[in-house]
């Protein structure tokens, strides 16, 4: 293999100046037969410049600007977004749980009123079979006492009355024999 010589196209003259390099250096002359870089499209980095053999890097023309920075807006949208978001959560939050001890103290509420309730109605069915019982009683009662009564008045009509027999004192022992024995 041989080693490239440099292309003598291009050859500086030397001039009655000295050059600012020492001769011990070659001067970089450009390739006649190396071709323009490509242009990259918009928004693609461009890689490096071909360097020739000599080590000397080739400038095709003003370097292109840096790429622009990307916009910080959606980043800053999608953080309040998020913000709003997780502070709407914590407000739901808040308030279901604050919905769900009212509900629970209700349900308890509830359950202690129907208990006592149950309790009334127990109370209340041992007072309506007393107060039957006592009406079944006031009932009987009252017939005997309407019996009491006819006998009583049955004999002292009897023992008022002279010892000879008439027809009142008839009646009235017949009174006295039918009401007062069912006593």
């Amino acid at each position: 293999m041989t080693t490239p010589e440099p292309d003598r196209a291009f050859t500086p003259t030397p001039s009655a100046t000295p050059s600012p390099t020492p001769p011990s250096t070659p001067v970089p002359t450009p390739f006649a037969s190396t071709p323009p870089a490509p242009t990259p499209p918009a928004g693609v980095p461009s890689s490096p410049a071909p360097t020739p053999p000599n080590g000397v890097p080739l400038h095709h023309g003003p370097t292109p600007p840096p790429p622009a920075r990307p916009s910080r807006k959606p980043i800053v949208v999608l953080t309040a977004l998020a913000a709003v978001l997780a502070v709407a959560t914590g407000l739901f939050t808040v308030l279901y749980l604050g919905e769900r001890a009212d509900r629970d103290a209700l349900a308890a509420t509830r359950s202690d009123q129907e208990r006592s309730l149950a309790d009334v109605t127990g109370k209340q069915e041992e007072v309506d079979a007393t107060l039957e019982s006592n009406r079944s009683r006031e009932s009987t009662l009252s017939g005997e006492h309407d019996l009491l009564t006819r006998c009583v008045e049955a004999a002292k009509g009897y023992f008022d009355l002279p010892p000879e027999q008439t027809p009142e004192s008839s009646r009235l022992f017949r009174v006295m024999y039918d009401v007062c024995p069912q006593i």
